[in-house]
């Protein structure tokens, strides 16, 4: 069950921050992140209704808080990497960091790896490193790397906190992540003077890109709740490979051979860390 929740929202993920990113190359990324945000707490209701919470701790609602800060700064540094440079090579990355970190964790608890997953997280500072030397010929923008890693790494930080929220709690931590990331959202945007909703011609894009964004929390949430916290993280950062495949289709975004070997490293090492 888990793992079939954290494929569906691997692939919500992927759509969402495709579109999150191609909304970013014409708005403040303030924008699009705080009305997406506000724009995806409709399909929370539906969900916190429909999921039953039998038990809600004042802990849940922590952690819960804890992610939507550490995802609400991640999803900011993703799409600014995202539009700032190539899709194909930025969201990979990110997945590729998101996936080590819970990984890592679970090394830290005592729980052990197989040669594959070690082999994964090989790949992924492989990926990483790979990526990093495109900026010696100009073709990566170094900033856009950096922001790519390090959402990556808010990601990882938001997989291990909602693996600490308790399933009785339901959908209700991530009520506490969206108390915490509107307003700072928000906040942010009157302070850049860009608060304003988008214009109609852009507002789709953007509601589009919020309520997926929702819908794959929704799984993800759900899915860290039910399984180990590295594998589950992993089947979620497939994500990047939903978001590159778009970026080629509809943007047609043509790699160089050295970010396309990057890029299957860093798809690689999620899949070898599953195992």
């Amino acid at each position: 069950m888990s793992s079939s929740l954290a494929i569906i929202a691997a692939l919500f993920y992927g759509f969402a921050d495709f579109a999150g990113g191609y909304a970013t190359r014409r708005l403040s990324v303030w924008t699009v992140i705080a009305w997406a945000q506000l724009l995806g707490l409709g399909l929370l209701v539906v969900g916190v209704l429909v999921v039953p919470a039998s038990a809600v701790t004042r802990t849940d609602l922590l952690w819960g808080a804890g992610a939507g800060l550490a995802g609400l700064i991640g999803l900011v540094l993703l799409y600014l990497a995202l539009a700032r440079g190539s899709m194909t090579v930025a969201a990979p990355i990110s997945g590729a960091v998101a996936a080590v970190i819970p990984v890592l964790a679970d090394v830290i608890a005592g729980i052990g790896l197989t040669a594959r997953q070690w082999l994964g997280v090989g790949l992924a500072i492989g990926a990483i490193l790979l990526v990093a030397l495109e900026h010696a010929t100009g073709r990566l923008d170094r900033r856009s790397l950096l922001y790519a890693v390090v959402a990556g790494g808010l990601f990882g930080m938001f997989f291990l906190a909602f693996s600490q929220t308790d399933p009785a709690s339901g959908l209700w931590p991530l009520v506490a992540a969206r108390a915490v990331s509107v307003p700072i959202a928000f906040v942010a945007a009157a302070s850049r003077g860009v608060a304003a909703p988008p214009r109609s011609e852009d507002l789709g894009i953007v509601a589009v890109a919020g309520n997926l964004d929702m819908a794959a929390n929704i799984a993800g949430a759900l899915a860290l709740q039910r399984g180990p916290a590295g594998v589950t993280a992993v089947l979620v950062s497939l994500y990047p490979a939903v978001t590159a495949g778009m970026a080629m289709l509809v943007l047609h975004e043509r790699p160089t051979r050295l970010q396309l070997f990057g890029v299957g490293l860093a798809l690689g090492a999620v899949i070898a860390l599953v195992g």
